[in-house]
């Protein structure tokens, strides 16, 4: 039996399996004037699910399967059906039980113009590898993925022509999956497996010391969930809220300064009426400070971006003399300049659709800005470059 090549795939499989961390690193700082601040060094994103309803599959597949064992001659190829229930629990790792069946055939007859077969049945428990997301970063929509797994399992053997007996074996299974997204809740996949399997398997303990069920199949797997994943940059949150902690501190030392100096109060004038000027608030001609951030990728306005939302909607409704742009903008790390342009219209979009829809402020006084990523606000700070800012303007 051939079987050198797929030794060498399983070995490196579990090496680039067993080979996969993650890292990220913290380290905790005390501020003085009873403001604590945890300091997060630089990494990658932490990626998460809003629910454990999300990111589930189903999947069923069919193709070819081979059977090599003691026999010599060409390889008799039969019908493989595959059925296989999973979760990815990040966008890098994930699980899966997959059903697998049908009948083998070798090349020894067992009679004059009669084919030794057999019939079995297969239960894997499978751990999955997106090599994609893991050297290229999450991307929910990316069409072409390429994911090795790992395994162990159960297989049961029935209806053996020569010898009528059943046989058991645990086997262990490798293989790679070529995955092809379709929509957000179809893909097409290739799927490559096969397995190491005991001597005894057919029944028959001779020549060859391990056996193997090889298969090839194509289908279709079906997600399940509204949402994937989504990413949290718990570096760019600390450093905002450092930043806060800072202007704390600074409003905490001018106000001891103050309550501790000594003021004395000169004579009180002679009360003087005069003339009062009404001075008029601060015209429409000015940046807003409110803005609304968006995870990569992405144009979808998320739960907690939804009060700076609001908070514009009041601006526009206390101020009704004024207008209103709305400037777009995207990372320049994350995808080609045209595409960027493209993505920070959709994120202006996004929110004006919440001001004119939700909030009923007319579109007439809504301009849409998209500086894609030509432009970046935060030099020092790639990631904070998703986000969508204001600016007023008089009518």
């Amino acid at each position: 039996m051939k079987t050198k090549f797929f030794y060498l795939a399983v070995a490196l499989a579990t090496t680039s399996m067993l080979g996969y961390t993650e890292s990220a690193g913290a380290q905790a700082l005390i501020v003085e004037e009873d403001v604590s601040v945890t300091e997060v060094l630089p990494g990658k994103p932490r990626y998460y699910s809003d629910s454990h309803k999300n990111n589930w599959f189903i999947s069923l597949g069919a193709g070819g399967q081979t059977f090599f064992t003691e026999h010599t001659g060409d390889a008799q190829y039969t019908l493989a059906m595959d059925f296989a229930v999973g979760k990815w629990i990040s966008p890098f790792l994930g699980f899966r039980l997959s059903a697998m069946g049908g009948a083998l055939h070798t090349n020894w007859p067992y009679a004059e113009g009669v084919m030794t077969h057999m019939r079995y049945a297969a239960l894997y428990g499978d751990l999955m590898w997106n090599m994609f997301n893991t050297f290229h970063g999450y991307n929910e929509r990316r069409v072409f993925s390429i994911i090795p797994f790992i395994g162990i399992g159960g297989i049961y053997s029935f209806h053996n022509t020569p010898y009528g007996r059943e046989t058991y074996a645990f086997p262990l299974t490798a293989g790679i999956k070529l995955n092809f997204r379709l929509s957000h809740y179809v893909d097409f996949f290739l799927e490559g497996r096969g397995n190491l399997i005991g001597d005894h398997f057919n029944g028959i303990v001779e020549g060859t010391e391990v056996e193997s069920v090889v298969s090839a199949i194509g289908g279709f797997s079906i997600k399940f969930g509204k949402d994937r994943f989504k990413a949290y940059d718990a570096y760019a949150d600390q450093l905002m809220i450092n930043q806060l902690n800072d202007k704390v501190n600074m409003l905490r030392s001018q106000l001891n300064e103050c309550e501790s100096r000594e003021v004395e109060c000169p004579p009180c004038p002679e009360p003087v009426v005069e003339e009062v000027t009404v001075v008029e608030p601060a015209g429409c001609n000015q940046e807003l400070t409110g803005v609304v951030r968006f995870t990569i990728n992405s144009a979808v306005v998320s739960n907690e971006e939804m009060v700076n939302v609001y908070n514009i909607a009041q601006w526009l409704k206390s101020n009704p003399s004024c207008n209103i742009s709305v400037i777009g903008y995207a990372d320049k790390d994350t995808g080609t300049p045209e595409y960027n342009k493209q993505l920070s219209q959709r994120r202006a979009e996004s929110v004006v659709k919440l001001l004119t829809e939700k909030y009923n402020i007319d579109k007439k006084r809504v301009q849409i800005v998209a500086n894609g990523s030509d432009s970046q606000l935060y030099p020092q700070n790639n990631n904070w470059n998703r986000i969508v800012v204001f600016a007023g303007s008089a009518q």
